[in-house]
């Protein structure tokens, strides 16, 4: 049993448009800068997976660049696809796939973890360095609030009766060989 939300489209579209415009500053701007016996440094998260990978942590690498950027990217804009073109009455095949793919990578993207991460860090180092936050990270903060709003505004039960009442149905082989076969005897 599940509580009915109402105009969960337009909602989710509003804070996914907002993630997204918050993505780019998050990854590229400096998250914060620490300033530890004279010496200032600052990082934002695409400059951190680079330096990982200049010290040959390539899986860390990897796995940062993966969850912290490329898979809640792409979680928004297979989300932006699939309620725009809802919202705007395009209905296509992909679109049944594309939620049923935004759902399953759900588990791998890790934009709250890395905010917890970013938390902890900054209240161990406090009394070691001074720390001033950057623009990066209200940006992330934006970021996350924004995703999540548009996770959790999200009617799915509202989504998937739209698209299976709507969406073209796949025609199997079998159909399309007896098609064929019908068509060429004619």
């Amino acid at each position: 049993m599940y509580k009915q939300k109402h105009n969960t489209i337009i909602k989710s579209l509003a804070y996914v448009i907002t993630a997204l415009m918050c993505f780019l500053p998050a990854v590229s701007e400096p998250v914060m800068s620490l300033t530890m016996a004279g010496l200032s440094q600052s990082q934002s998260l695409m400059g951190g997976t680079l330096v990982l990978l200049a010290e040959q942590y390539y899986l860390v690498a990897i796995l940062t660049f993966m969850c912290s950027m490329a898979v809640p990217l792409f979680r928004l804009l297979l989300l932006f696809y699939v309620i725009f073109s809802i919202s705007i009455n395009y209905y296509h095949r992909s679109l049944t796939w594309s939620f049923r793919l935004y759902h399953y990578m759900e588990e791998w993207g890790m934009l709250d973890v890395y905010m917890l991460g970013i938390i902890v860090s900054v209240v161990k180092l406090l009394s070691m360095a001074e720390i001033q936050p950057g623009f990066g990270l209200w940006a992330y903060a934006g970021l996350l609030v924004s995703s999540i709003l548009a996770s959790t505004s999200l009617n799915s039960h509202e989504v998937w009766e739209i698209l299976l009442n709507h969406v073209p149905k796949h025609k199997n082989k079998q159909e399309n060989l007896s098609r064929n076969t019908i068509d060429e005897q004619s």
